[in-house]
């Protein structure tokens, strides 16, 4: 355990420790409590809240505010040292496992499922972190309050899925991650790059630093300390920064390419489209997903790519595409034998919106309704492009609350109707529950209804309170004409 400083200095102190921890509420005797300064909460303030609960060390990026009863170590790296403290706290559990890791703008969660399904297909027992959920043998051990969880609760994590027997972990990996050193100390055997869109220039600032956050994934496998062979970075090569990677890494790591255009290892022929699904072959090997959309045919190729630097033949990844019925918030589509279509997507930036439309497009007999909004204190440049887009594509548009969080949503729809100017085809219906029934109401046969930017959430985020709400629910809720 001598990685970490933290751990180091609680032994020279003689402290036994039996937990680590950034939520006091969750301090037990003996535990070491990490005072974190967040956007919106600061942890310091916490600090006699666990001393009560009986931390036994308290570590802070500032020096303490008063007389610390226990050790106190002020950090000049927090993050760095949760990830040194958490990887030796729990016994370094990635070491002994093959980690997967999936990064990109769009496309992290499809492949993500995608993979665990066909690799838990070939007999694999497989650990799974992403957006929605967390996962061990298919079985929901936590919901996802981040994509790629902090330290802490990763290793956790990452330990329980050791303890009960996983070979295999995939897990998305964030931009947000690896600025923040979450993933310090995961060694990857195979790193899937998907694409990059615009997102996040909230965090980033700039588009070449949003991409320098995910090149780190790729840096990983070239580390002289990873430990692992046979590490394979998976590119879309069909994405300018995928190409970017590959002419990078090409002659350091393994690679393999998927594309639908250009030149690759794994290319997608005679796709099919249809509303159950869509098929496809690689290399002569017929696949069938229940996914909508060409760009779900990436995914499943990113997946294929990433099982076969596993050892999985296209013929058994072909299996496990199969037998995924979906995945949810993912242009999931919500049937009460009604006499139009209504689908939920996770969309939520305008290139998004765009694929969104263009997946539904070959089935448009008539009009196209749209229910959207954008996120609080998120980036607000993509604004007016997602409302420029959404009223150029769809007949019908309204715009209503996403998460506003701790942001006036006057504010939001004000910076969305920049994009929506010398357009008349929406209109402004601000709860969330009410705009999606608006819709619904207004949908005649052989319509698409399309909700968008929630997806899997089941939450609304007003202001600090963390709300109920699910965009499928309520659909099905006005469809069944339930109250």
């Amino acid at each position: 355990m001598s990685s970490s400083i933290v751990l180091k200095k609680a032994f020279q102190n003689g402290l036994q420790i039996n937990g680590l921890t950034f939520r006091s509420q969750e301090v037990r005797p003996g535990f070491v409590f990490f005072a974190l300064q967040g956007a919106n909460v600061d942890g310091n303030r916490f600090i006699p809240d666990a001393l009560a609960r009986g931390a036994v060390m308290v570590v802070s990026s500032v020096p303490a505010r008063q007389p610390c009863p226990v050790l106190y170590y002020q950090s000049n790296d927090i993050d760095r040292d949760m990830a040194d403290a958490a990887y030796a706290f729990y016994g370094r559990p990635s070491d002994a496992m093959k980690m997967i890791g999936i990064t990109g703008t769009k496309g992290k969660t499809s492949i993500a499922y995608l993979l665990e399904s066909i690799l838990a297909s070939a007999g694999h027992t497989v650990g799974a972190l992403g957006t929605i959920n967390y996962r061990i043998a298919g079985r929901v051990v936590s919901a996802a309050p981040n994509t790629t969880p902090a330290a802490l609760v990763l290793f956790d994590l990452l330990a329980q899925m050791r303890r009960e027997n996983c070979d295999s972990v995939v897990m998305e990996v964030s931009s947000h991650a690896l600025e923040l050193q979450r993933v310090r100390h995961i060694w990857y055997d195979t790193a899937v790059f998907t694409n990059l869109q615009r997102d996040h220039l909230d965090f980033h600032h700039t588009f070449e630093n949003y991409f320098k956050a995910k090149h780190k994934l790729f840096e990983n496998l070239t580390d002289p300390l990873n430990p692992k062979a046979n590490r394979t970075a998976v590119i879309n090569v069909d994405d300018p920064y995928g190409r970017r990677l590959l002419e990078e890494f090409r002659w350091r790591v393994n690679t393999l390419t998927f594309s639908l255009e250009a030149p690759s290892d794994l290319q997608a022929a005679h796709i099919q489209e249809t509303l159950e699904g869509t098929s496809f072959e690689v290399k002569g090997v017929p696949m069938h997903i229940r996914l909508l959309g060409r760009h779900n045919v990436y995914n499943a190729l990113g997946a294929c790519a990433a099982a076969q630097a596993s050892g999985v033949s296209l013929e058994q990844a072909a299996q496990g595409l199969a037998q995924l019925p979906g995945v949810p918030g993912r242009m999931e589509r919500i049937d009460e034998g009604q006499d139009f279509f209504a689908f939920v997507d996770f969309a939520y930036t305008d290139e998004s919106l765009q694929r969104a439309f263009a997946t539904l497009a070959p089935f448009k007999k008539g009009r196209l309704l749209v229910v959207f909004g954008c996120g609080g204190q998120r980036d607000r440049t993509k604004r007016p492009l997602m409302g420029k887009t959404a009223c150029s594509h769809a007949d019908r548009v309204f715009l209503t609350n996403d998460n506003p969080r701790c942001e006036d949503p006057k504010q939001i729809f004000d910076d969305i109707l920049q994009g929506m100017k010398g357009f008349s085809n929406y209109e402004i219906v601000p709860d969330r529950a009410q705009a999606i029934g608006r819709a619904l109401q207004d949908a005649h046969p052989g319509d698409i209804v399309l909700v968008t930017g929630k997806g899997h959430e089941e939450w609304q985020i007003v202001g600090t309170e963390k709300r109920h709400f699910s965009d499928q629910e309520t659909i099905r809720k006005f469809l069944r004409k339930e109250k």
